[in-house]
């Protein structure tokens, strides 16, 4: 289980960009409080397709025991950026902090970081049945938002696009009747629904890890 301890203080796109890109007058604040919700849900949708953070946030991982290794299941981390390493201790069944000394923080592609025992010891005895045998906290994201790659920011700002258009009117409507006009019929690709979702996918590819 992952899970977050400081939520990210900003997300990689404002509010002023997010209603510029849905070409929303920036004196008209009526949609604001949708435009502030939608930025995590797209800058969320765009994290979970590569196993990233874009903004500095705290998180634990919690585990049910030991690894041989503990590779961070969230990137960018560096290895000053690991907080603590608890564990729930066989004998008195506490949770105590294991001393840094007893472990070592390699940097993986990512750039991720791996946990291992010092060399020549293996990890603690553990009580497993307790609710959180083992609990790694952790800083993630990029400490300069300057550092996004644009292509990140490109594909938020298309997906904030893509859910506000969503509560708009029907994306699939190919026609529409107006009494004494006539009827008017729509071009609309079988694709619709998915187009930018799929441009999303293939902004992100390069920042799979």
């Amino acid at each position: 289980m992952l899970r977050i301890v400081t939520p990210p203080a900003s997300y990689p796109v404002s509010v002023a960009e997010a209603k510029a890109q849905l070409r929303i007058a920036s004196g008209d604040i009526s949609n604001d409080v949708m435009v502030e919700a939608l930025i995590p849900a797209a800058t969320k949708f765009c994290q979970s397709l590569v196993q990233r953070v874009f903004v500095l946030q705290t998180l634990e991982w919690v585990l049910p025991c030991w690894r041989s290794s503990l590779d961070l299941p969230i990137a960018p981390v560096l290895a000053d950026q690991v907080v603590s390493i608890k564990f729930v201790d066989w004998a008195g069944e506490t949770q105590v902090t294991l001393d840094p000394s007893a472990y070592v923080l390699q940097t993986i592609g990512g750039p991720g970081v791996r946990i291992v025992p010092k060399l020549g010891t293996c990890w603690p005895l553990l009580f497993a049945r307790s609710p959180e045998p083992v609990v790694v906290r952790f800083d993630a994201g990029y400490e300069d938002p300057a550092e996004l790659p644009g292509n990140v920011k490109v594909a938020i700002l298309l997906m904030l696009r893509h859910l506000y258009t969503m509560g708009e009117a029907s994306l699939t409507l190919t026609s529409d009747t107006v009494f004494g006009v006539g009827q008017q019929q729509f071009a609309v690709p079988a694709n619709l629904q998915t187009l930018i979702p799929d441009a999303v996918r293939n902004l992100m590819l390069d920042e799979v890890w």
